[in-house]
């Protein structure tokens, strides 16, 4: 999700926020060192509240606000496991811009929920991390006002989130870009099944890659045919199918 409303900038230039408040306890001793290594810089550039986009609040749920982070790396290999350590340590949905010194960046999502057995800390059920994208790119389909969702803002962040997936793997399967142009980004039951599907499908592609024997790569090919017939079926129209 890119270009919030100006209604939700904080202060300026945003707020400049302590490295510390990233480096845990639960981390490991490894984990924190390298952290700390590679964090730069970080602000809380945009919180976007209100009920123009409505909260949710279920039991399982709580999504009152979408934050928008600027971290700067030492590094942008390293953005897998930066989001991965301080993702869990925000409460609320997230966005974090992952950046270098040369502007490059990429875009950090996970999409949360309550634990079942401390209604004080959050579960990562889905996540992702995009590729990295050379200082000036603009992504028109990641910009707030293009987001389709509005039911609420956990609903809007999933879009986003899925959406910024494509992005990333345009040829997961063919026809696959065609799926930003659907009607079923309304439905966000419908937006995580398609998730689920295409990280399945990205995995069973992997492990065909892996695969040293003809006969497994056969498998593999016949489960890859299967995901992507389901996807088809289930969010393209019949007479597109076959292209």
């Amino acid at each position: 999700m890119l270009h919030p409303p100006e209604h939700s900038r904080i202060e300026a230039k945003g707020k400049r926020l302590n490295l510390k408040l990233f480096l845990r306890p639960e981390q490991s001793t490894a984990e924190r060192t390298r952290l700390r290594t590679i964090l730069k810089k970080a602000t809380l550039t945009h919180q976007l509240t209100g009920d123009a986009i409505p909260s949710v609040i279920t039991a399982e749920i709580r999504c009152e606000a979408i934050q928008f982070l600027d971290i700067e790396l030492t590094d942008l290999k390293c953005r897998e496991f930066a989001a991965r350590m301080i993702q869990p340590f925000l409460k609320e949905h997230a966005v974090l811009r992952l950046q270098d010194a040369r502007g490059s960046f990429a875009l950090s999502y996970a999409l949360k929920r309550l634990s079942k057995t401390d209604a004080a800390a959050i579960v990562i059920s889905h996540a992702h991390t995009t590729a990295v994208h050379p200082v000036g790119v603009d992504l028109p389909v990641l910009h707030h006002a293009s987001l389709l969702n509005r039911t609420n803002k956990r609903d809007h962040y999933l879009e986003a989130m899925v959406k910024a997936y494509l992005l990333d793997h345009p040829l997961i399967f063919m026809g696959a870009s065609g799926l930003l142009a659907r009607k079923f980004w309304h439905h966000a039951p419908s937006v995580l099944s398609l998730f689920d599907q295409l990280q399945s499908l990205a995995a069973l592609k992997l492990q065909k890659e892996r695969a040293t024997s003809n006969a497994t790569k056969a498998g593999f090919n016949t489960s890859i045919k299967a995901v992507i017939e389901r996807i088809k079926t289930d969010f393209f129209p019949s007479t597109e199918r076959d292209s």
